[in-house]
């Protein structure tokens, strides 16, 4: 082979001998250092119509703060932490009141919930679809968004009082056959998918509940005694009065260069404080001592309470 054809293949081969050994171009930090610009202006006299945001932003929650060590992507969304099977129906009860989490978000839910009044022969007085709500002259029922995503906290109260008798009804009636698929346009405005925010404020992590404090406790009371339980922390104990959830938390550490020696795993106890907001319900994060914790050690646990709550 001549000279020159060598020329020719070698960057050829090289550019294989590249794809073969599983190169790729880490994008991570590539927009660790972008700088905010003006946005495009467009003439004021454009066709409205023909112009809108592709991709459109929503504006931030919480301020941003840098790690020290450099930019780090965010993890993904964990699934479910345990092996116990999630009823499509679980009843919740918090200071006298009661209500059902329905697996299913609130636009599937209503229709359901439309065909139980019927079924059990309810005279109704108002259907608003907007609000959720079915006035009949049993009670009134009515479907919120849950905390989680793709869930439905359903009530039915007689005098602004559970009325336990009508939700028990509800939850055999849903219980009973699995959704048929029908999805209410109109019901569709109630759902939400903004109930858990992981917040910065200041110099540290809040996680905010889009729920009064009687609700987020309750759920968050469930989640953690069924779902927070794995191999790096577990719930310890909980205290409503004083409202402060006690979680145990594992640090995985590395491997000992002595033999037999295994990880230096660190595992601590810290408190997650549950609070009222302005609107809706805040929790923060302490040592067992009520000191303040680390920025990336508290982002850590309430990541992690947030992952079971989406």
């Amino acid at each position: 082979m001549s000279r020159t054809r060598w020329m020719m293949v070698t960057p050829l081969l090289l550019a294989l001998g590249g794809c073969g050994g599983g190169y790729y171009h880490d994008r991570n930090s590539e927009y660790a250092d972008a700088e905010m610009t003006r946005p495009l202006e467009l003439p004021a006299t454009r066709d409205q119509a023909r112009y809108q945001d592709a991709m459109p932003v929503p504006q931030a929650t919480n301020d941003f703060i840098r790690s020290r060590d450099g930019y780090e992507p965010p993890r993904p969304q964990t699934l479910s932490t345990s092996d116990r099977e999630t009823r499509y129906v679980e009843p919740r009860e918090a200071d006298g009141n009661r209500w059902l989490v329905v697996s299913a978000a609130p636009g599937t839910v209503w229709p359901r919930l439309q065909e139980f009044v019927r079924a059990n022969g309810y005279q109704v007085h108002n259907i608003d679809g907007n609000t959720g709500q079915i006035t009949t002259d049993r009670g009134v029922l009515s479907v919120r968004q849950g905390i989680r995503n793709n869930t439905t906290d359903v009530y039915c109260q007689q005098g602004g009082s559970s009325a336990e008798a009508c939700l028990n009804q509800i939850s055999q009636y849903l219980s009973s056959s699995a959704p048929q698929g029908g999805v209410s346009l109109v019901a569709q405005n109630l759902s939400r998918n903004d109930r858990v925010r992981l917040e910065s404020r200041g110099d540290n992590w809040r996680l905010a509940l889009a729920l009064d404090f009687p609700r987020a406790w309750s759920e968050l009371a469930w989640q953690l005694e069924n779902n927070y339980q794995t191999d790096q922390r577990r719930l310890i104990d909980q205290n409503r009065s004083e409202r402060v959830f006690a979680i145990e938390y594992t640090v995985k550490g590395e491997g000992s260069w002595i033999p037999f020696r295994g990880s230096s795993d660190e595992t601590q106890q810290y408190l997650l404080h549950v609070a009222p907001g302005d609107n809706g319900t805040l929790v923060t994060v302490t040592d067992s001592a009520g000191e303040p914790v680390d920025q990336q050690r508290t982002h850590d646990l309430l990541d992690g309470v947030a992952s079971i709550l989406r």
